[in-house]
């Protein structure tokens, strides 16, 4: 009964506490324990849901990242097409504007 009481403790944590490990720990030993004769086919509907959870999870912690990856790449081309244009206005303001003619130049 002991096992059967911690199974059901193991499964009402959130799918963040529970580590991969202890889902297949918990998956073995629900395995064995319906081997055995106990008819426990809602701990079985409540690992798949959390193992599902736990997938989920992951794919959304990926994605996450890799959106953050990219953004920060875009960033980066941003920064570096703003620090252009201001070279570019920078170049255009220096030709535009007007000579000055020194004492040292021969007007006449």
């Amino acid at each position: 009964m002991n096992v059967l009481l911690s199974l059901t403790e193991t499964l009402h944590l959130s799918p963040q506490k529970i580590s991969d490990s202890d889902l297949s720990d918990t998956e073995t030993t629900l395995a064995h324990m319906k081997s055995i004769g106990f008819k426990l086919d809602w701990l079985e509907k409540k690992l798949g849901e959390i193992k599902e959870k736990k997938a989920k999870e992951k794919a959304g912690k990926i994605k996450i990242q890799n959106t953050e990856e990219k953004l920060k790449e875009m960033k980066q081309k941003c920064s570096d097409l703003e620090a252009q244009l201001e070279t570019e206005k920078a170049k255009v303001l220096a030709e535009s504007a007007p000579l000055l003619l020194s004492d040292d130049d021969d007007v006449f």
